[in-house]
């Protein structure tokens, strides 16, 4: 039986964890120009190929 009445505390999936940690202590606008500002404008075109795959 699925359990589906998680409303907003549905909880995350391990590899989701592990992927939002692995981000959280890096910084850098992705509008930027800089180093950081460049790969955060890689991970997020990254994340959006990925979820565009994936619908």
């Amino acid at each position: 039986m699925a359990y589906l009445d998680h409303a907003a505390t549905t909880p995350m999936l391990p590899e989701a964890v592990e992927a939002l940690t692995a981000h959280l202590g890096i910084t850098g606008n992705a509008s930027s120009l800089h180093a950081a500002g460049r790969r955060a404008r890689r991970t997020v075109e990254e994340a959006r190929e990925t979820l565009a795959e994936a619908l």
